[in-house]
């Protein structure tokens, strides 16, 4: 998601934005970022199917959004839609949105706690650099490995703690959260060897769309048909309130605001934090705590992401770090023969949250 993010372009902030600034941008995006997985959980306790409640939170979003791109379009004049591009960020939304919130839901539904599950999602941007070097062409440093190794080893003790205590999930299920990385890296990978030039509110109706699709048919075909509406009782409006505005628009907004100020890597280096704020948001609201095994593994899980992707600063061909990722322009990935030509106009949003 985010080390495959760099045919992107951004804008430096601005000398004058003050360091509050960017502190409420950095708080915010881990707080919303880590609400989703809350959301999940509060969608499992309600009285109602979740996986019918997700499909209908798509459905407002996607309705939301496309109201968006029509006032946008009716006030800038019409835009040429290209039905192809529109048809690559569905599928992109269908494995960046869908799959990967399918496979985190279901196995929270199962028993894994929603701290692991966050931590195993912490994962996906170490995930995303060793796809990078396979299909990309872009080369690991050594602490970068070192990094996701440390990592990978604390997420493996969270799982064996978690197996013990808190959720009694069953031994497979802790696979969905894997699934559901392998799911999100696809889709990064896919955007960053398929960009399109569409407008942001486009690209997220898509997106957006193509996820309402697999929850839809998730619940028709998991949860014996069972679509209908969610009743409007105040625990499921407030947990549609709670998905939509806190996970899904504040998530993607924070997201998009943090790599305008700090760059994909130190943006990168945020979701980190997010399994420690996810852990806070669950021994809150709902007593969920992890054993001391689980309390080390989270602990070196964190460590190793942050040392893994600040180990990953790029560098330039000559092999000097750049100081700011937001202030690059596109580079050409290796074994192609040159960069992509844009207008200078063209600006691109991250596709995925």
């Amino acid at each position: 998601m985010f080390a495959l993010s760099r045919h992107f372009s951004y804008q430096l902030p601005h000398p004058s934005l003050l360091p509050l600034g960017c502190l409420a941008v950095a708080i915010g995006f881990v707080v919303c970022w880590s609400s989703g997985f809350v959301g999940s959980r509060l969608g499992v306790e309600l009285d109602t199917p979740v996986l019918a409640l997700y499909a209908w939170r798509f459905a407002l979003a996607t309705l939301l959004v496309a109201g968006w791109w029509i006032l946008r379009a009716r006030r800038n004049g019409r835009q040429i839609v290209a039905p192809l591009d529109l048809a690559a960020d569905a599928l992109v939304g269908s494995l960046t949105v869908g799959v990967y919130l399918l496979a985190m839901l279901l196995a929270i539904e199962q028993g894994v706690s929603t701290g692991l599950a966050s931590l195993i999602g912490a994962l996906q941007p170490l995930a995303a650099i060793t796809l990078a070097g396979w299909w990309l062409g872009e080369r690991s440093r050594p602490l970068q490995w070192l990094g996701m190794t440390v990592a990978t080893l604390g997420a493996g003790l969270s799982v064996l703690d978690d197996m013990q205590g808190v959720g009694g999930a069953p031994a497979w299920s802790y696979g969905l959260p894997l699934l559901a990385v392998v799911a999100v890296t696809l889709g990064s990978v896919m955007t960053a060897r398929r960009p399109t030039s569409l407008p942001l509110e486009a690209r997220l109706t898509a997106q957006l769309a193509a996820a309402t699709v697999v929850f839809f048919a998730a619940a028709w075909g998991l949860d014996e048909g069972r679509v209908a509406p969610p009743p409007l009782t105040t625990d499921s409006v407030m947990a549609l309130v709670w998905l939509i505005v806190l996970a899904t628009f504040g998530g993607y907004g924070f997201f998009n605001a943090s790599l305008q100020r700090f760059g994909v890597g130190r943006s990168a280096a945020l979701i980190a934090l997010t399994p420690a704020a996810t852990l806070g948001w669950t021994a809150l609201m709902f007593g969920e705590l992890p054993g001391w095994l689980g309390t080390f593994g989270m602990t070196l899980g964190l460590l190793g992401a942050i040392v893994a992707l600040l180990a990953g600063r790029r560098q330039s061909p000559s092999g000097h770090k750049t100081t700011t990722t937001a202030s690059r322009r596109v580079r050409p990935y290796a074994g192609r023969s040159g960069p992509r030509r844009r207008a200078p106009a063209a600006r691109h949003a991250p596709r995925t949250w």
